[in-house]
């Protein structure tokens, strides 16, 4: 198809241009509520194309309101979501390519090979925070509806672009899309998948608090004394040991060949005590669980609630003192599509054709997808660059794979929507 060259031709002809805005991206930081700055590059990138672009701040209220909401501390206010929309001319399908501005911190700079904001490009590697998780992603996005224009290919669907703030806390900024209207027949996130894999399920999680209470008293009474810090420990061993048998029962084909934990579950922080010499009145554990679709994430969280004062029960200062647990913050619900669905079918073919590869559908961890499938009638996947590192010192992303992925769905979106003028 003559119109296929010409798209790809774009992206070629792109290159240095794609390097530029990704370095760029990645040399201005948007640790959340910091995303205006990299937004702006955002608009002024769409601003540049004959685009309806549509820029707000998410609206507090309305998301508090939404049962999807994820509670957070800060406000959205100077936090802008952009989403730009590419008319169709009509009688072709819609799709929605997502990506997300906001990272996560960088940790002990010292600790890095390169400066976490230096965007540097060595032996095809753009190093920094956000350069895989996602901001090569948001290139890739950004430079597919580029092509597209610049080849002069004009779609019978629309083709929407959205560019969200706040993701890694929850989903806010996608949330806050669906709210504002924005539907599709499909929709894909360029989270950092790799080019041989697409995600059609993400895990749902929840977010728990555990406090352990003991006796407080200074360390010479401490034999006669519960110190919380020990029966936290004793806690910890027997979440531990119901993360084993959760592994045990849960199941889906998309998660049964997981290497990693396909369930999570697990304590990830702990305080207690407030003084050297004082034993404390309590110890407190936080942690994550999480659920397989198919599994109510609700159900599954009160499920290990119960074990906990089910096994607290058998324990002599428990038993009376029983640990309390809380669920807070950050929180997900599971969802999925049909590994068969015909937009799946689509980008596996267009990958096949451009890549040599088949590109294998597995499950994912907690992401928006959720979002978009259950509350926005709108079936999504992830497929993304491959990057390395993700969430920790010298993150990278492979420019290669930004342009072969700009290239598989500018090519994807056009079959999809349908070229008006072939």
């Amino acid at each position: 198809m003559e119109w296929q060259l010409r798209v790809l031709a774009a992206v070629e002809a792109q290159r240095d241009e794609m390097l530029a805005l990704l370095q760029e991206l990645v040399r201005t930081p948007s640790l959340h509520p910091d995303e205006a700055d990299v937004q702006a590059i955002v608009e002024r990138e769409l601003r540049s194309m004959d685009l309806d672009l549509d820029v707000w701040d998410p609206p507090d209220e309305e998301l508090r309101a939404h049962p999807a909401y994820v509670p957070v501390e800060l406000d959205y206010r100077n936090r802008p979501n952009v989403v730009a929309v590419s008319r169709g001319t009509g009688g072709g399908r819609s799709l929605i390519l997502n990506g997300h501005v906001d990272v996560v911190p960088t940790g002990t700079q010292t600790a890095w090979s390169f400066d976490p904001w230096g965007a540097e490009f060595v032996d095809g590697r753009v190093y920094g925070r956000g350069a895989a998780d996602m901001k090569g992603g948001c290139v890739a996005n950004i430079s597919a509806l580029k092509a597209l224009m610049r080849a002069g290919v004009r779609l019978r669907g629309d083709l929407i672009l959205e560019s969200v703030v706040d993701e890694e806390s929850g989903g806010n900024g996608t949330l806050a899309c669906v709210i504002r209207g924005y539907r599709a027949d499909a929709c894909n996130f360029t989270e950092p998948t790799g080019l041989d894999k697409a995600a059609v399920s993400s895990r749902g999680a929840q977010y728990f608090r555990i406090t352990v209470p003991g006796q407080e008293g200074g360390t010479e009474y401490k034999h006669e004394l519960v110190n919380p810090i020990g029966k936290a420990m004793e806690v910890f061993r027997a979440i531990e040991e119901y993360s084993i048998m959760r592994e045990s029962v849960a199941r889906h084909p998309l998660y049964d060949e997981y290497g990693v934990t396909k369930a999570p579950l697990g304590i990830c922080t702990i305080r207690g005590g407030e003084w050297p010499s004082t034993v404390p009145s309590r110890c407190v554990m936080e942690g994550t669980i999480e659920c397989l679709p198919g599994e109510d994430i609700h159900v599954v969280k009160e499920g290990f609630k119960r074990f906990l004062m089910e096994w607290s029960s058998k324990d002599p200062w428990l038993k009376h003192n029983p640990p309390t647990v809380e669920w807070f913050g950050l929180w997900f619900e599971a969802a999925e599509i049909d590994p068969g669905h015909p937009f799946v079918t689509t980008m596996r073919g267009v990958s096949r054709e451009l890549t040599g590869r088949d590109l294998r559908t597995v499950g994912g961890g907690g992401c928006d997808l959720r979002l978009p499938v259950l509350y926005g009638d709108t079936p999504a996947m992830v497929f993304g660059p491959k990057g390395g590192m993700i969430h920790s010192t010298d993150e990278y992303v492979e420019f290669e794979q930004v342009v072969t992925c700009a290239k598989v769905l500018a090519v994807a979106a056009a079959r999809w929507c349908g070229v008006a003028n072939e």
